[in-house]
Parts: structure tokens; sequence; C-alpha cells
């Protein structure tokens, strides 16, 4: 109730100054219902809700909603027509794109030249479009354009097959280029778009689709089938791309095959086929991985390849593998701050402390995971500043009254979120770190305290810990860390993670609330407590959301017996958390670093640094991230049992 009320005030604030600039407010109902009727596909309701917006802060919405449901019968000059009068907003940006997109299947290349250059979103297909409407003006770079794109090896829209096509006949794409396509798009699992690129190979050349569909759905057989001692380039291919499908599941099947074939594969194909399969069986902890990384030479690598690689060494211990990885990697990605960070610590493992400090020191002064434990490796852990940044009031105003920031609040009032989210990152584009600052106060009075905390991390040499780390809820998360001995710190850095103290989050999966819980775990954990009547809207509540999801941490805590692995487990689930343990003790960064889910490696990181600075903030200690990390056990008898009851 305090939060409606909350909200109807700062939407008749937004009026308020809408109004005294002279505009006329119409109801904010009539934004409601005509996000409804646009919902339901009422063109006449939404054109009825339209017209009684007008003169609302918000009416570009309605009229966006009702131009883009008639995008195919709308005047250029009605198309137009919008694009000026809200210009300075992102629904210009996302009407033209899908209006250009329209324009380049039409093939309207007049009309689609004229709008192209004012797009200011990254759109792949409308990308192709706009190298077919170079191509009708006899632009040859395009050729070339056309060319990098299809060697980028990347999922294509349809409008990419015309220059794809213009550049094959030009010579540009031939036989060496459609091999390099296709080999790099099985290598990437995507096996519909190395079908579509096989149709530029000569009919004599290309992979037999059966043969491809044999592969996929059943690489053993069709490994065990295979006989030629001469293949073709394609049953090279083929070959190669079975023994990756097989290495997902039997890696040691996969193994074998590949050494049956070498002969007829050749040298440089089968260290090709090493390498997928050590990547595969990296991915699976399996510790064959470095063995059959070894067999694979000097690659060349894939930088999926690379990675893994240094992952399977640090679960192996070797340091030298680490090393030989990291110094593989193109320098963009070498640069990344974990592989800085490990190719350090491979260095001091080869007494070579001080190359791993020149790695180290400006590693150190960087605010995140890897900075963290760089500064501990240098003995340079220093306590956070909490100390906050002054904000004058004139610069909230100025932020305040930026248009997008204006509608972005009464959107959010409204409780349309994604497209609140949208003007609130279309207004802070280009604010310093003033701005910035002035932004996140602007959002905490708005009771926005993910905004909030999002706009003070982004500043850039003027930072307000306080800001970015804030401790709302507190006496909620205190009473529930104490009843569950939980750690408050870790607590208070699950939720920064999961919602950033945004109550009312809601995934697209369905998790809800602070702690980001799912339906059925949800369910299960209000069985436990017990909380009779249990309804899925009590998850909005803080304190009983925070009740809720303590609870649940505190036993996959409990079953697991780590918190690092808990982490894991409170983002990707306790049995793959277990799964992901080793036979021997591992170090908590060196567990987090190999976690197989993107997602989950970076979710754990995150949350443990989160901590880090939790703990200062909640209790006046530095602690060690390396203590936090701890040591993950190794696994025992009875470990998958211990989570079979929970969700």
């Amino acid at each position: 109730m305090a939060l409606t009320l909350f909200k109807n005030r700062v939407l008749a604030l937004v009026l308020a100054a809408c109004a005294a600039t002279g505009a006329v407010a119409a109801s904010d109902a009539d934004i409601v219902a005509a996000r409804e009727a646009a919902q339901r596909g009422n063109l006449k309701a939404l054109g009825e809700a339209r017209a009684r917006a007008a003169g609302h802060p918000l009416e570009a919405y309605p009229a966006y909603w009702l131009l883009a449901a008639t995008l195919d019968k709308a005047s250029p000059d009605d198309v137009r027509a919008f694009l000026a009068r809200y210009a300075d907003t992102p629904l210009a940006d996302a009407l033209r794109r899908e209006w250009l997109r329209k324009l380049g299947a039409a093939g309207d290349w007049d009309l689609f030249r004229a709008q192209y250059p004012a797009l200011g979103l990254d759109d792949a297909e409308v990308a192709c479009y706009a190298l077919q409407a170079r191509l009708a003006q006899g632009d040859a770079a395009a050729l070339s354009e056309a060319r990098g794109l299809w060697l980028a090896a990347r999922e294509s829209p349809e409008a990419c097959t015309p220059p794809f096509e213009a550049a094959a006949r030009e010579g540009l794409i031939g036989s060496p280029e459609a091999w390099e396509r296709v080999h790099r798009l099985l290598d990437a699992g995507l096996v519909k778009e190395a079908r579509k690129a096989n149709a530029f190979l000569p009919a004599g050349e290309r992979l037999d689709e059966r043969s491809l569909e044999h592969a996929r759905t059943d690489p053993a057989r069709y490994l065990a089938r295979e006989k030629s001692r001469s293949p073709s380039r394609a049953t090279r291919e083929l070959l190669l791309y079975a023994v990756a499908r097989l290495g997902r599941s039997r890696p040691e099947d996969a193994a074998r095959q590949l050494e049956a074939h070498a002969a007829a594969l050749g040298p440089e194909a089968t260290r090709r086929g090493w390498a997928r399969l050590a990547h595969a069986a990296a991915i699976d902890h399996h510790p064959g991985a470095l063995a059959w990384y070894r067999e694979a030479g000097d690659g060349p690598f894939t930088d999926a390849e690379l990675e893994w690689k240094a992952r399977a060494g640090l679960r192996a211990g070797d340091w030298t593998a680490v090393r030989e990885a990291v110094n593989l990697m193109p320098p963009e990605l070498a640069r990344e701050p974990a592989w800085r960070y490990w190719l350090a610590r491979s260095l001091e493992q080869a007494d070579e402390r001080p190359a791993a400090e020149a790695i180290l020191r400006p590693l150190a002064s960087e605010r995140h995971f890897y900075g963290l434990l760089a500064a501990e490796e240098l003995g340079r852990a220093r306590a956070p500043d909490w100390r906050e940044q002054p904000v004058a009031e004139s610069d909230v105003e100025r932020v305040r009254a930026i248009p997008a920031v204006s509608r972005a609040l009464a959107l959010y009032a409204l409780d349309m979120n994604p497209e609140g989210f949208r003007e609130w990152v279309w207004g802070l584009r280009g604010l310093d770190d003033r701005g910035l600052l002035a932004a996140s106060e602007v959002a905490s009075r708005a009771g926005l305290a993910d905004r909030a905390i999002a706009a003070a991390a982004r500043t850039t040499s003027v930072h307000d810990l306080a800001r970015t780390y804030p401790i709302p809820h507190r006496e909620p998360l205190a009473a529930a860390a104490r009843q569950w001995d939980v750690d408050e710190a870790l607590l208070f850095g699950i939720i920064r993670q999961e919602s950033r103290f945004n109550p009312r989050i809601r995934s697209r999966a369905g998790a809800t609330g602070l702690m980001q819980l799912m339906p059925a775990t949800a369910r299960w954990v209000a069985r436990q407590l017990p909380i009779r009547p249990y309804r899925p809207q009590l998850l909005e509540q803080p304190d009983v959301n925070v009740a809720m999801g303590t609870y649940y941490f505190h036993r996959v805590l409990a079953d697991l017996g780590d918190p690092v692995l808990a982490t894991a487990g409170y983002n990707a689930g306790p049995k793959r958390a277990q799964r992901w343990r080793d036979d021997r003790p591992l170090e908590g960064a060196v567990y987090a670093e190999s976690i197989p889910f993107n997602e989950t490696r970076d979710y754990v990181k995150r949350v443990m640094a989160n901590a880090w600075y939790y703990t200062h903030r909640l209790t006046g200690r530095v602690a060690s991230l390396k203590g936090l990390l701890g040591t993950v056990p190794g696994r025992a008898a009875g470990d998958e049992a211990s989570v079979a009851a929970l969700p």
C-alpha cells in the first residue's frame, strides 16, 4: 500500500511538471488501457486510448504501439512524423529499426538509405539490408564486408543471404571460405547455419545431408560405420563433428574413434579433433582433458578451447598448462581480468615473481573479483572507503529534468518496468560521474534501488561505495541471518546480485522478489517453514521473501557444506553444484572459475566480491576474499544423495 501511494506521488510530480510547461495531462489510466489493448491486439481500443492520451507525458507509447501494429499500412509520412516528434526517445529507434526491416524486405532502397544513418541500434538483419542497399548502388566495398561477415561464422538472418550470394558470384566466397564457415559453425553446434553454408559449396564437395544428420543424432554409430581410408574434405569434417558430439557424453569412446580414424584424417585434422574432444572433456571436468589437449599440440585452437584448457589446468594444478593456454590467447582475450590474474599466479608458481607482480599491480586497482584477489596477492588489500560523495540538489534537479528520466519515473510508477528501464538507460547516456551519482540519488528517492545501484556502479573516477553497496531491508535480513545461521554479508551479496534490492522484480522464468525465488522452490519452502496460507504474491513482501530465501540458502549450505558450493547451487541448483566438485579439494577461486555455466560462473564471482564489501560495511572487518572463498572439499561417497531432497 505504501509503495502504491509512493508511486502515485511520483506520477503526480511528473504530471505536475508537465502541466507547468503547458502540457495537458491526460489520465495515466489511458496509458494503462492503451498497453492492455496493444497486448490484446485490439486496435480499435488502442486507437481510442491513444486519442485520450494526447498531452500525457507518455503519449508516445500509445502512438508507438498503434503505429508498430499497423506499420505495413502506415504511410512514410506517418512514420516520419512519429520519428520527428519523438526523436529523443528509445521508441524512435525501435520504430525506425522495424521500418527499416520492412523497407529492406520490400527493396525500397531510397527510403531505406534515407533512414539507415539515423539508426542507433545494432541489428544484424538491418545491417545486411544495408549491404543490399549498397550493392544495389554498385558499392564494391560492400562485397568485402559481406565476406568478412561470412567468415565471422555467426548466425545470420535471411537478409544476409543476398550479399553472401553476391560475394560468391564475384569470387570473394569460394570453397575455402565456405569450408571455413561450415567448419566453424559445426564447431559451435550451429547445424542449421552450417547447412545453409554447405549450399555455397560446389555440388561435388558438399556435406551429405543424410550423413550430417546421422553424425548429429548417433555419432557413435556414424563413426563405427565410416571406414573410408581416403575420405573427402566433407567426410573429414563429418568425422570431426561426430567425434565432438560423442565426446560430450562418452569421451573415452570418442578418443578411441579419433585414434582409429587418425590415419585417414591426417595430422592437421586429427589435431583439430583432439582440440574439440579436449574442449568437451574440460567442460565436463573429465580427467583426460589435458592429455587430449597435449595431443592437439599447438592447435590451432578456438578462444573457447583455450579458455577451457586454462580451466582444466587450474583444476589439475598444472600451472604450465594454464600459462601455455593464456599465452596462446589473442591479446583482447588475454587482457580479460581472469586470465591476467591466473597468468600471474602461474608465473608465481614458476618462481617468476617480478613478472607476476607486473601483471598484478594494475589489476589490483580494478574494482571486481579478480582485482580484489590481485590486491590480496600483493598484500595490498585495503578497507573500502564508505564516505558518501556529496550530491548537489541542483544536479539532482538537472537529472530529473532530463525528459527520458522523467518518462522513466512515470513508467515505473505505472509498473511498466521494461519500458521504464529503456527510458532510464536512454536518459543516462553521456552522463559524467557527477551526473551518474545524481541519477543514483534520483532513483533512490523514487524507490528504484536497482537503478540507484546501477548508476552509482558506472562511475569511473569518483566512486560512492555506500550507494554501490547499500544496506536496505537490514532488519529482516539480520533477523533471518541469525535465525538460520547464515553470514549476513553473504546474504546481502546474494540479494545485490539477484535483484539489486528491487522487491517486486520478476525474471522471465518467474523468479520473484529480493532473493529471486522460483515458484516451485517457494512452494517447497512454504511447506517446510510452514507458511499457511501461502500465496505467490507474498514473495513481493521483502520480509517474507528474505525469510524464505534465507531458509532455502541455509538448507543448501547445510547439505553442501561450503559457501561457494551453496552460492553456485543457489543459482544453478544444488545437484549441479555438487557435480562440479573434484575428487580432491579445490581452491574456491579455481572452483568458481571452472564452473561450466557462464551465468553461474559470473554469478558466484560477483556474489563473493559483494560479500567481501558487505563484510566490511556490516562489521568493519577487512575480510580476505581468499578466506571467504575457502577450499571446496573433494567429493565423498553419498554426496549426491545429500541434496536429493532439495528442489
